[in-house]
């Protein structure tokens, strides 16, 4: 069209002198109509152009890590073969602790089925403290565990490395007072796929990294930018980064404006909240 009307006004121009006033008028607005009808358009409001989407979510809620303390007794409460349970020691691996004092010639070792033994050497003279590092001492002896040890006097604390329920630890045949200071649970996303109302959505302009502007979603996740010319564009929103707590990630689509297709769909974004 702009081709069109720009050879219409050549001809007619070529009609009157480049002396005449009127001819300089007329030049002077075939240049002007001509570079605005070959401007090409930035991405960017002006424009009669739209983009239209739905933000649903996933409700992600983290679990707990379990926090088990052993208290021990001194040696004197030991008997040669006594052992107690710990379970998911190592690579989810349970076991058995069970302990050996020199001086008896017989096994001490209970050979409980389903699970690992370790073996620890006491004396009747030991004190608590003494029994609770040696226990810590042949924990670590083993390599990588599922927990994290830190041992305060008698009190051996273990920390368990991933949210998940761990079977609670059993004193057997000790006096060992064993306590669960906080119950492990796994972390859980709901089945539930929900519209998430009054959710932020974000558009950038062309290659733009920071918001141009931003909108809101209604009561059934619908959002919608307008008022854009042809152009690329960028929508995003922000979700929780499931299994990491404090974390967000970005969740975008890119969308390309054109002539032929004003009124983009940015399709469904998918989140964890």
């Amino acid at each position: 069209m702009a081709s069109i009307l720009f050879q219409f006004l050549i001809k007619a121009f070529m009609k009157n002198s480049l002396k005449t006033k009127s001819s300089s008028i007329l030049l002077g607005a075939i240049l002007l109509i001509f570079s605005v009808a070959c401007v090409k358009k930035n991405p960017g409001p002006g424009g009669k152009a739209s983009i239209k989407g739905v933000i649903t979510g996933q409700n992600f809620s983290a679990g707990e890590l379990e926090k088990q303390q052993i208290t021990f007794t001194n040696g004197a409460q030991l008997e040669h073969g006594d052992y107690f349970l710990l379970n998911q020691v190592k690579d989810g691996n349970n076991y058995y602790i069970y302990f050996k004092n020199p001086n008896w010639v017989t096994t001490a070792d209970p050979n409980l089925q389903g699970r690992t033994g370790l073996e620890v050497v006491f004396n009747y003279s030991d004190s608590n403290i003494g029994i609770a590092q040696a226990v810590k001492s042949k924990l670590a002896s083993i390599g990588v565990l599922d927990f994290n040890m830190t041992l305060t006097n008698d009190i051996l604390t273990l920390t368990y490395k991933s949210r998940k329920d761990i079977p609670d630890p059993d004193n057997g045949t000790t006096n060992f007072a064993i306590d669960i200071a906080n119950q492990g649970s796994a972390d859980y996303i709901s089945p539930s796929i929900l519209y998430m109302a009054e959710k932020h959505v974000y558009l950038c302009y062309g290659n733009n990294t920071i918001a141009d502007e931003d909108v809101k979603t209604n009561n059934f996740g619908e959002f919608e930018f307008s008022n854009l010319q042809a152009g690329t564009y960028k929508v995003y929103t922000i979700s929780d980064n499931p299994p990491y707590l404090d974390e967000h990630k970005e969740v975008s689509k890119t969308i390309e404006i054109t002539e032929s297709n004003p009124n983009a769909d940015a399709g469904t974004l998918q989140i964890y909240y």
